[in-house]
């Protein structure tokens, strides 16, 4: 955003109270329906930045729809830039007429120009005030020459965010090249932070010569002063106008303490966009923490929208209150409104006069519920129901103070040692610490025999008292009773292709078949031969498994029974695909099956293969051979969070897997080593997840552990921008434990990860 005063309010709706929320576009439904009528009405699609100009109009970049969306400040919603299609065309014609690709910020100068940052097309690009698009830095390809020249022949590395200060000079952040480059008014760019190096070193010296970690929101004051969002070293970082860096908001460790003392002392996670008001109080969009933080000018922190918890609820209400969904662009207009880009609520939200509001006071122990309730059960067959309750507070909660009261619908019974239809339980004598461990309020519940079919609402309270502050202590939990008997016949099952492989000639991948039933039926057909036949240009590689996700025990999986055949064309299991039957079936059984294109496959489409479940009506199998898909060595992998544990404590951190140019990767599966820092050990638990894709894309990774566990082995296909279902990133969730003997305070960085043929990837962790 840009720090020049606006003299006009925006789009925020008149009438509401002071720290009252309110969405100014985005129905929250993502995509993009057309312009020209109310922005609350319409679609947008993860809006990133946002920035307001001196007359109150409010500017989107609506990332996924390759556009920037313009609400004037009596609400009308018009695109301004981009024809939603992703790419780049050229310069020097209409900005309505040409091509975004995924812009992630925006911002204003006094003339009136908008300032775009292009990030995949590696460009931040200017609009006049008579809609004319001209690219300002980079040339279009992703990395770094130097500084010193002419800002449009050097090249930038996804820029995300940008900020002009009052000398007109534009500052962006070059987010994949850990730097903040500065543009001044002659075109000549340098840089003003970061030397390059991902990473953190220390503060106090000059700005061009320590490490930044994927720089992302930056505003500046008008004092010549340049606040830095510093996502992955979750820490906002000063820089004075002779250069001097300093932390100010963030201790380093991602995650949630608590809100009420220096800022310097508390976590953030993932912080995004930063704004200024007149009073010099700063504005942080705390992503990862589903907050809107607020630092004053003695340093204190409090939060201003958000409760921690990701979602949406309705409008009209206290911002503090509410939830937010990763919340990342910010910016004031001149009326003191705060407007938030609700990334994952596909929402722009706006708070009243934020700057005059006063921040709740914070809660010594603020806990919070997580709810246990398994989606179906059958008949006869005990479950959990309840929930866990956790402290992200700054102090220790009494458990005396914390009684959990389920009232069971009726057709449901406790189990042993309970009686009635309300159950309860206090937590005395136990101390629950901030940011460890649960008071567990999860009872075993039985459906009897002569319980009907259906969906029953059994009601959670969580009653709290002293000096306790619980989030949601109210809860609707349904849960659907099914018959226990079992149909024993797959045909009663739905089965179908729940990915199509796509790879190049000679790379393998593995193509994924869901067993279900409709409306949670219960099937066991018994042992079965299920015949598999591969469409044109694949071959079966062998070892199929099959997992049960939906499970209240996590996940089940296991080896199935096999023969390759034909040289790999036909495959055979021997496998009862049952589902519904117990605790551990529940849902859908998916199975995983290992496959390789050929080398002489001819690229295309292939739609001919085919799966044979017993009686089942053979089901059509597709696969993809594709010349274009990259291996492993265009991945770009990053640690995305550093973790930190007491000794004996478990955690987790993330890997975060893109490719150079968002062009599509297809290795097949590949050995991936990782090797813990010292005074760490891994856990065996590993995930990914796409996280950029609607639903997400989520799984366990196939991994083993080695050498005492310091070694973590994972064999998989870390594939990219092959589909719909893999655009962007890829995140792997990694487990680690501090050892016994670890030694507090240490920080070490000895730890790496080797993808396939890549360069080791250092890893590191932190013993609190």
């Amino acid at each position: 955003m840009t720090t020049a005063s606006s003299t006009g309010a925006g789009p925020q709706p008149a009438g509401l109270l002071d720290g009252s929320i309110a969405t100014v576009a985005g129905n929250g439904v993502a995509g993009f329906i057309s312009d020209g009528g109310h922005g609350a009405l319409t679609r947008t699609h993860y809006p990133h930045g946002v920035a307001v100009d001196k007359n109150g109009n409010l500017f989107i970049a609506d990332r996924y729809n390759h556009r920037v969306r313009k609400v004037t400040p009596n609400g009308n919603i018009t695109t301004v830039a981009g024809d939603g299609t992703a790419g780049y065309i050229s310069d020097g014609g209409p900005a309505l007429a040409t091509r975004l690709h995924y812009p992630a910020d925006v911002a204003l100068d006094d003339a009136g120009n908008l300032y775009i940052a292009d990030t995949n097309n590696h460009r931040v690009r200017k609009v006049t005030p008579n809609g004319i698009i001209t690219t300002v830095a980079g040339n279009g390809e992703a990395g770094y020459i130097s500084d010193g020249g002419p800002a449009l022949a050097t090249r930038l590395h996804y820029p995300h965010a940008l900020t002009v200060d009052r000398s007109g000079n534009l500052f962006i952040s070059d987010y994949g090249n850990h730097r903040v480059r500065k543009v001044g008014p002659n075109g000549i760019i340098t840089t003003v932070a970061g030397n390059g190096t991902a990473g953190y070193i220390s503060d106090g010296g000059p700005a061009i010569s320590t490490r930044l970690y994927y720089p992302m929101g930056l505003v500046a004051d008008g004092e010549g002063s340049l606040y830095i969002a510093d996502r992955h070293n979750h820490r906002i970082r000063k820089v004075t106008p002779n250069g001097i860096i300093t932390t100010v908001a963030g201790n380093g460790t991602a995650g949630y303490i608590s809100d009420g003392g220096p800022a310097l002392g508390t976590r953030l996670h993932y912080p995004w966009g930063l704004a200024l008001d007149e009073a010099g109080s700063l504005y942080i969009g705390d992503g990862h923490n589903h907050r809107i933080r607020k630092v004053t000018s003695d340093g204190i922190i409090t939060t201003v929208a958000g409760n921690g918890q990701a979602g949406y609820v309705d409008d009209g209400g206290p911002a503090a209150g509410t939830r937010l969904y990763h919340p990342y662009g910010i910016a004031l207009d001149r009326a003191g409104n705060l407007y938030i880009a609700d990334s994952h609520n596909h929402r722009v939200r706006g708070v009243t006069a934020v700057a005059q509001m006063t921040p709740p006071p914070p809660p010594a122990a603020d806990l919070y519920g997580e709810v246990v309730s398994p989606y179906r059960v059958q008949r006869e067959q005990e479950f959990d129901l309840g929930a866990r309750i956790r402290n992200r507070g700054p102090n220790p909660a009494d458990g005396q103070y914390v009684t959990v009261v389920l009232n069971l619908a009726d057709g449901l019974v406790g189990g042993p040692g309970t009686s009635g239809r309300r159950l309860t339980r206090t937590f005395s004598a136990q101390q629950l610490l901030s940011q460890q461990g649960t008071l567990d309020g999860v009872f075993r519940v039985t459906a009897p025999a002569s319980t009907p079919p259906g969906t029953y609402l059994s009601t959670l309270e969580i009653q709290y008292g002293g000096d306790l502050n619980l989030k949601d202590n109210a809860y609707t939990l349904p849960v659907t009773i099914v018959v226990p008997d079992p149909v024993a016949d797959e045909t009663a099952l739905t089965i179908f292709q729940d990915t199509v492989p796509q790879v190049a000639p000679g790379q393998q991948t593995v193509l994924n078949l869901r067993y279900t039933s409709a409306a949670g039926q219960p099937v066991n057909p018994g042992t079965i031969v299920q015949r598999f036949t591969a469409p044109t240009g694949f071959l079966f590689t062998g070892r199929p498994t099959y997992a049960y996700y939906e499970t209240i025990h996590g996940v089940i999986s296991g080896d199935l029974t096999h023969s390759v055949l034909d040289g790999g064309r036909t495959l055979l299991v021997t496998a009862n695909p049952h589902v519904n039957t117990t605790t551990s079936d529940t849902g859908s059984v998916i199975y995983t099956l290992p496959v390789q294109a050929r080398a002489d496959a001819v690229p295309g489409r292939y739609d001919n293969g085919s799966a044979s479940v017993g009686r089942h009506t053979p089901v059509q199998l597709s696969g993809v051979i594709s010349g274009t898909a990259q291996d492993e060595t265009a991945l770009r992998v990053v640690q995305e969070s550093v973790p930190s544990a007491t000794p004996g404590q478990h955690t987790t951190f993330n890997l975060e897997l893109r490719s150079l140019g968002s062009q599509p990767v297809n290795p097949g599966t590949i050995e991936q080593r990782l090797t813990a820092p010292t005074g760490f050990a891994f856990t065996g638990s590993a995930s990914y997840g796409y996280y950029f894709v609607t639903p997400y894309v989520t799984g366990n990774l196939d991994a083993r552990l080695e050498d005492s566990d310091r070694t973590l082995v994972i064999s998989s296909n870390p594939h990219l921008n092959t589909g719909t279902t893999d655009k962007t990133a890829l995140i792997y969730t990694i487990g680690i434990r501090a050892l016994p003997n670890a030694t507090p305070g240490a920080r070490h960085d000895d730890g790496q990860a080797v993808i396939g043929r890549l360069a080791p990837i250092p890893l590191s962790a932190q013993v609190l």
